[in-house]
């Protein structure tokens, strides 16, 4: 499992690779089949989901391929809409 630590400053660094990391790097980590935990460097926190769903807003906001209807979809149930799903 990939380690990341998240700083006050909002930096993210991988203890694993020892070097600082990008949402987009965390995206393609994932994508690439890592398991990812990201914690909060001050309080040990775990803060994955939080990082993750912030990735997936980076992602969406520079592509717009869902569009807000399936964006709001995933808000009311929780899940994404059959048919929809991304590999």
């Amino acid at each position: 499992m990939r380690r990341i630590r998240r700083y006050s400053n909002r930096k993210l660094y991988d203890t694993t690779n020892s070097h600082y990391v990008t949402l987009a790097q965390i995206a393609a980590m994932v994508r690439a089949g890592d398991d990812v935990q990201v914690l909060e460097y001050s309080s040990g926190r775990d803060i994955t989901a939080a990082t993750l769903a912030q990735t997936i807003f980076e992602v969406e906001k520079r592509s717009s391929r869902s569009g807000p209807g399936v964006l709001r979809d995933i808000i009311r149930t929780g899940q994404i809409p059959s048919g929809r799903a991304q590999s």
